[in-house]
């Protein structure tokens, strides 16, 4: 299972119709509209994939699958083009909080917005939010970096370079602040510098050329937290291309089970990645809207709160490296936790 769905979500995807009938036909699915960041990362595939592979299990949604190009002017249009075509539910994966205020508009017009990954700033705004807790993710990142440079009595103080994703993105500020909740005590001790706290903005090229400026400074770095992956692996560029070994010299960290970060973790070059599956993320999205069409079913306020639906996360490290799939894709999707759901697996063209 390793691996395999790597390859096959990263090709062929295109924005397309699931399901699509003939205006005006009788019992016609209820069209709704998957508006995600796009394919400028390769984090999101697997989420379009996913929602493809689920809809065909709700005949009843026509989902279409809207590429916004990582831009949120585009995103924010994409909302409105929605509205404007008749659509009966919206999946968003927000670029920005500022999709907030035209989220909140579709949803007094009547139509459930589900939230997916990243989410908007106010909660009335969409009926459920799925995805990870960022906060948690960035501190459990941290954390094992933190620990492992005190297991090894790593000279203090650290000195700590800070990469976060997407400007406004609630995913870049919530795993900032749980490493900040790791980090902040140190640097009030002392024990910890921040030589750096700069956004990257999710990119490999960016973190690799922000790196290799710093290190043109100085090369005293022990740790570089990066808020995904794709950033992590170009540190890992930089480092390696200024003579510096990641893994031992300085330790690299990042989140989402990338494949190349899966294979850096095995080779020490990478310390850690968190698995938060953007698959099971956005298959449980369109779960959560079947539940919405179909009787009113919203996820209940005594189990999830302010309608957040949290994904299971994982540490991955070189001693369960083995046991995670690209992306923390599992073979099998357990079934959304609350309302009509049951599990389903995983379909592969391989």
């Amino acid at each position: 299972m390793k691996g395999k769905f790597a390859a096959c979500f990263l090709a062929g995807l295109a924005a397309t119709t699931a399901g699509a009938i003939p205006a005006g036909a009788a019992d016609a699915p209820k069209p709704v509209y998957f508006i995600f960041t796009g394919y400028a990362y390769p984090y999101f595939a697997p989420m379009a994939e996913a929602v493809k592979q689920a809809a065909t299990h709700h005949p009843d949604m026509a989902v279409k699958i809207v590429n916004a190009n990582n831009s949120p002017s585009d995103e924010i249009a994409d909302l409105n083009e929605a509205v404007a075509a008749g659509a009966k539910g919206i999946i968003l994966n927000t670029i920005q909080e500022s999709v907030t205020g035209t989220a909140a508009k579709a949803m007094k017009a009547g139509i459930p917005i589900v939230t997916v990954d990243r989410d908007v700033a106010d909660p009335s705004a969409r009926v459920a939010f799925i995805g990870d807790n960022d906060v948690t993710l960035g501190k459990e990142e941290t954390q094992f970096a933190v620990d492992t440079l005190e297991k090894n009595k790593v000279k203090k103080p650290w000195h700590v370079v800070i990469l976060q994703g997407t400007l406004g993105a609630s995913v870049s500020i919530g795993r900032l602040n749980g490493a900040m909740e790791v980090l902040q005590p140190l640097v009030d001790k002392k024990e910890v510098e921040i030589s750096l706290n700069q956004s990257a903005d999710f990119a490999t090229d960016k973190a690799q050329a922000m790196i290799s400026t710093e290190l043109a400074k100085t090369t005293d770095i022990q740790l570089v937290v990066c808020g995904n992956d794709a950033m992590a692996l170009g540190v890992i560029k930089a480092l390696q291309t200024h003579n510096i070994a990641p893994g031992r010299q300085t330790l690299v960290v990042g989140a989402d089970a990338q494949p190349e970060s899966l294979q850096a973790v095995k080779e020490g070059t990478q310390l850690d990645t968190v698995t938060h599956s953007p698959f099971v993320e956005a298959y449980w999205a369109v779960e959560a809207m079947a539940n919405i069409l179909q009787d009113g079913t919203k996820p209940p306020a005594s189990k999830f709160p302010d309608g957040n639906v949290i994904i299971p996360m994982t540490v991955v490290t070189q001693a369960n490296v083995d046991k995670i799939s690209a992306w923390g894709t599992p073979e099998e999707i357990a079934p959304l936790p609350y309302g009509k759901a049951q599990a389903y697996r995983v379909t592969s063209d391989k």
